[in-house]
């Protein structure tokens, strides 16, 4: 019995023996602290600038149309450039502008056109770098553990999410907005640094001197005439615009619902984090397991129902206990599609797959908006609740009723 815990134990963390990987694992930490405290402190500004959950969905769209505009050219950059250098830039900028909105927030010279102004830049910019984060998994270790790679990376995504919230949450209620934006800037800064440390990665797979435009049709028409590539990208954008929304209108649903302040919203997604660190631990710990196809299904079907209930949940212990579980969906499914196109798409495509994917899952940005605006005059359980509903009808379509998941052995 000790001998196969220790063996799922080594299993869990098997990536972990190349270096590189350490230390681009060890950059995540940084980042995803930094966008699991990101969104909630924007969004907590809105809604202290403005009271409305209707503007919070805005400015989450307005982060989100240049985010889905970049993400298809970030992923062609991740097939023609060094994508090391490309995550160091990048990340290295976002830290310096969320540092100037923390000035502005100190000394009271913020505004929501401010609030505007940053969540354009943010979407650009982490655009271009999400696809190239994905992507250089798979030069970072052997084939064997990609699956425990980005189940690795995922877990430290949603520890963020789980740390990131309610930290941001206490500093905003203890301290201030302007402190919250600074450590937001610091960890973003700490992630960079470890990013330098990397060497001897060459993730370059395309020529520079191929066509952008061509790049991006190839990508699309791999989609269009393959069936598993079509069916994954399909969930991901039902996922993202009707399903992974939530995570965007979660402060303001905690506001107006369950009555909470910045900490006690800062704790639901911190719950939710949790979930999504219990299921990666468990994708982590299966190895390269055969059955990626039905545990896809199971993770968005998990995600769709609790999803649904907590919309129609008034009671704050049901709740958590809710969102807990659609943690556990959120990040599985998410895991589990990324493994599965990493390893049904050639090597020479896989950035611009990784920016399709993303794309689809970046279209709940989009749709924050109308989730925001349906909650604040119709209610959230029509808001949340139907969007679920939704998402689910697209999975038995997608993923119950065609064959090709279903069918799926990698």
């Amino acid at each position: 019995m000790q001998l196969a815990a220790t063996f799922s134990g080594a299993q869990a963390l098997g990536a972990l023996r190349y270096r590189n990987f350490r230390l681009y694992w060890f950059a995540g930490i940084g980042q995803a602290a930094a966008l699991g405290m990101q969104f909630l402190i924007l969004g907590w500004l809105v809604l202290e600038l403005t009271n409305s959950a209707a503007q919070l969905g805005l400015v989450i769209a307005i982060y989100g149309t240049p985010n889905l505009a970049m993400l298809m050219f970030g992923g062609i950059f991740a097939d023609r450039i060094d994508r090391r250098w490309m995550l160091f830039y990048s990340q290295t900028i976002v830290a310096v502008l969320i540092f100037g909105a923390a000035t502005l927030t100190l000394y009271q010279l913020i505004s929501i056109w401010h609030i505007y102004a940053i969540s354009f830049t943010l979407g650009i910019i982490q655009g271009l770098n999400m696809p190239a984060r994905m992507a250089i998994v798979p030069d970072l270790v052997g084939k064997d553990d990609i699956l425990n790679a980005t189940s690795l990376n995922m877990a430290v995504f949603n520890t963020g999410r789980i740390m990131g919230p309610s930290l941001a949450g206490w500093i905003i209620q203890y301290v201030g907005m302007g402190h919250a934006l600074y450590f937001n800037a610091v960890c973003y800064a700490i992630g960079s640094l470890f990013l330098l440390m990397i060497s001897g990665v060459e993730s370059r797979s395309q020529p520079k001197d191929t066509n952008m435009l061509r790049d991006f049709w190839e990508g699309i028409r791999f989609v269009a005439l393959t069936p598993i590539a079509f069916t994954m990208v399909g969930l991901s954008f039902a996922f993202g615009f009707f399903g992974a929304a939530y995570v965007q209108v979660l402060p303001a649903f905690g506001k107006e619902v369950l009555k909470l302040n910045a900490d006690g919203a800062g704790f639901l997604l911190t719950v939710a984090g949790l979930g999504s660190l219990v299921g990666n631990i468990f994708l982590a710990s299966l190895g390269n397991t055969r059955q990626k196809n039905w545990l896809l299904l199971g993770m968005i079907i998990l995600f769709g129902i609790t999803l649904f209930l907590f919309a129609l949940s008034p009671i704050y212990i049901v709740s958590l206990v809710l969102l807990f579980f659609t943690g556990v969906g959120f990040t599985g499914f998410i895991s589990m599609g990324t493994t599965v196109l990493q390893i049904t798409t050639p090597p020479e495509l896989r950035g611009r797959m990784m920016s399709l994917w993303l794309i689809g899952a970046a279209v709940h940005y989009i749709g924050a908006w109308p989730l925001g605006t349906v909650g604040e005059y119709y209610g959230w359980p029509m808001s949340l609740g139907g969007g679920a509903l939704i998402m689910l009808a697209f999975v038995l379509w997608l993923g119950i009723f065609r064959p090709t998941l279903r069918r799926l052995r990698v």
